[in-house]
């Protein structure tokens, strides 16, 4: 038989698909009950409050609140990123030099239009527009063979930044070389790489 747990005033003993309580009455249990369930709505909200202190506690002690996966993956991509910023790049100001414009109002017309054809792309730093330098030639134009490339790459909705590091880093689509040096050389076996690159895997 199920131990019997009991008190100076009733007794509840555990049957399996219910529990039988001796000593009260119907009216006493239901009141009980109900107090219980009062009891555990007073509990909810006061361990809501104490969530919120404890945040608060965590927030302005020496606490990280982010994942430990998370953090490794930014400190991973902020890594990546400075990389790419420090291979050459150009700003309005820079472009507009080399390119001869009158202004940089022509620079960024000018750029706005090769983007919007996918000649080139850009990429937002510090609220500043920067353009990788492989890109362009020497006379700052767009170079040609590329332009297949970041059209797939901009219709597959990459974000620039992995635009950038795919075709400025060795690859398996090419065998280890980059996409940007072989385009140079022979675009069309770049072409094929980014097309293999940018079908969407099933499953």
């Amino acid at each position: 038989m199920p131990e019997i747990e009991a008190t100076a005033n009733y007794a509840v003993e555990d049957r399996g698909d219910y529990v039988e309580v001796r000593g009260v009455v119907g009216e006493e249990l239901i009141s009980a009950l109900k107090l219980l369930a009062r009891v555990r709505v007073l509990q909810a909200d006061q361990a809501a409050i104490k969530r919120a202190e404890l945040v608060q506690v965590l927030m302005a002690g020496e606490f990280s609140l982010t994942p430990p996966a998370t953090l490794a993956q930014a400190r991973r991509v902020a890594v990546a990123r400075d990389a790419l910023l420090a291979t050459p790049v150009y700003t309005h100001e820079t472009l507009q030099e080399l390119r001869g414009d009158a202004n940089t109002s022509a620079t960024r017309t000018w750029l706005s239009r090769a983007r919007g054809r996918h000649a080139l792309f850009t990429v937002t730093y510090s609220n500043r527009t920067v353009i990788p330098a492989f890109q362009l030639d020497e006379a700052g134009e767009p170079r040609p063979e590329l332009a297949p490339l970041i059209a797939a790459l901009t219709e597959r909705e990459l974000d620039p930044w992995a635009m950038w590091t795919w075709l400025t880093k060795p690859t398996s689509y090419l065998s280890g070389e980059t996409p940007s040096d072989v385009a140079a050389s022979r675009p069309e076996r770049a072409v094929r790489a980014v097309a293999r690159f940018v079908v969407p895997r099933s499953g």
